[in-house]
């Protein structure tokens, strides 16, 4: 009996635990033939069981796509997209940046045009943002909880000063405050420092990516031999920076989408699938399924992405070295992934961002104390919002920085890569079907010049010489004298 276990275990691989433990019990089984039989027929139909399920898990993972239950609300195919039907929804006032939902948003410019720098160098600026002032991000955000706490306590000085004791009013002397402001101005610039270097630092890799991506597009289209895996990787280099995009930024450059929506998480993968179907356009592309389905299951997409690339490198028959170059190209997006998850995962150290913050609040609501015996009851509140406004705006605009994966239009920069892709593939099938034009051409003619038209020829053969005598080819202007050939 051990033998038929045994053999039959290694028949079966995968019951072969199953069978291990089966086989401590088989000494309490009655050794009736019809009980070893049912008792060893219900275990293989558990772990047929278990594995069909565990194959219907694989083929879902892929070969099918992951079906969204809910329809993409903001992405727009790229074949139905115009000046009117855009993805972006651009503010009225201010065409270069995108609208505002809520007074938390940050500002979030486009890529400027020469217009969009016009404007930003008109000598009328200044006077236009100040009329622009009450649309102002950081002021916006600042009113409401920091000005209003200093305009509360600004007015309960004055009211204090002027109704309750106006023989001993509570002041401070200006000369403290001077230094403290000073202290504070040095913090909030150092902040905007290391803010604007992240963001810089971001903007710098997506360059890099967009080079990276550029390249390894013109490298796939001269050295991949098979027009398929051509094909595939082409498609796999416009889906890189979108899944780079859906990695690093929590709406996918969506920012309509709400956090508060029950279905925040389907509506994120039905435009994450909507953005995939239009690059792949095959519901049946396993690649298209692998990356999608890697997308439902929190998986790595970017990741996923580049080891397909390099698995369809692998698989090239071309020159190693053309692969290696390809392979280069791949390291460079993997490399400048890691960066910019360094930039995602690393804020600046959170103590000094607490310490910053806790003095802006002990400092913005100190000032009515300092300010009010030169500016007096009237002029105390809006002097102290102002000088507030000045120096807690700076610090706003850095914690705004802080996170460039919000504020970048990363969505441009993918669909520039996208556009140069096909440009790419576009130019390079143009110059290659002008070649072959040029090739067929060139062949018609050599065949033409070696193959004499008939109504243009005269000849005749001399047996007697061994040999034949010449063709006389006639032309529109003249004939060429007859020529012996020997034989």
């Amino acid at each position: 009996m051990s033998l038929t276990m045994s053999l039959y275990a290694r028949a079966r691989p995968g019951l072969a635990t199953s069978v291990r433990r089966s086989c401590s019990t088989l000494s309490s089984l009655p050794s009736d033939r019809s009980v070893f039989e049912n008792y060893h027929q219900s275990q293989y139909v558990a772990s047929e069981q278990v594995q069909n399920k565990q194959r219907r898990c694989f083929s879902s993972l892929y070969n099918a796509v992951i079906p969204p239950r809910v329809r993409p609300k903001y992405y727009i195919p790229r074949d139905e997209r115009s000046e009117t039907n855009s993805i972006f929804e651009r503010d009225p006032k201010y065409p270069e940046k995108l609208a505002k939902i809520k007074r938390s948003c940050p500002t979030r410019e486009l890529n400027y045009t020469p217009e969009h720098w016009r404007r930003n160098k008109d000598p009328w600026r200044r006077p236009r943002h100040i009329l622009s002032l009450l649309d102002s991000s950081p002021l916006r955000r600042l009113v409401l909880p920091d000005l209003t706490i200093t305009a509360c306590v600004g007015a309960a000085l004055s009211y204090y000063n002027v109704f309750v004791s106006p023989d001993a009013p509570l002041l401070m002397d200006g000369q403290t405050m001077v230094g403290a402001t000073t202290a504070v101005g040095l913090l909030a610039a150092f902040r905007l420092n290391a803010s604007y270097g992240r963001w810089d630092e971001s903007r710098k890799f997506w360059g890099e990516i967009n080079n990276s991506i550029r390249d390894l597009a013109g490298n796939t289209v001269m050295w991949i031999d098979s027009t398929e895996e051509k094909a595939r990787m082409l498609k796999l280099a416009k889906a890189f920076p979108f899944a780079l995009l859906f990695h690093l930024n929590e709406k996918g450059g969506h920012y309509r989408l709400s956090r508060d929506d029950p279905e925040f998480k389907e509506q994120k993968y039905a435009e994450f699938n909507a953005e995939m179907h239009d690059i792949f356009q095959d519901e049946h592309n396993p690649d298209f399924a692998q990356i999608c389905n890697t997308y439902y299951n929190g998986g790595h997409v970017p990741l996923a992405v580049s080891a397909i690339m390099r698995t369809i490198i692998a698989q090239n028959t071309a020159d190693p070295i053309y692969n290696r170059e390809m392979d280069e190209q791949v390291q460079r997006l993997v490399g400048r992934l890691g960066m910019c998850e360094r930039l995602l995962r690393t804020p600046i150290p959170t103590c000094f961002t607490r310490h910053t913050s806790r003095l802006f609040f002990f400092w913005s609501n100190l000032l009515p104390l300092a300010m009010y015996s030169s500016l007096g009851p009237i002029g105390t509140i809006p002097g102290s919002l102002f000088v507030s406004y000045a120096v807690l705006g700076i610090g706003d605009i850095s914690v705004q920085l802080e996170e460039p994966f919000n504020i970048l239009p990363l969505r441009q920069y993918s669909d520039v890569m996208h556009d140069a892709v096909n440009s790419i593939e576009g130019s390079y099938n143009e110059a290659s079907q002008r070649i072959d034009d040029s090739s067929s051409n060139a062949t018609a003619y050599m065949m033409g010049q070696a193959i004499t038209p008939i109504g243009n020829a005269q000849g005749s053969f001399d047996g007697s010489k061994g040999g034949i005598i010449a063709v006389n080819r006639r032309n529109d202007s003249s004939a060429c004298e007859s020529s012996q050939v020997a034989a």
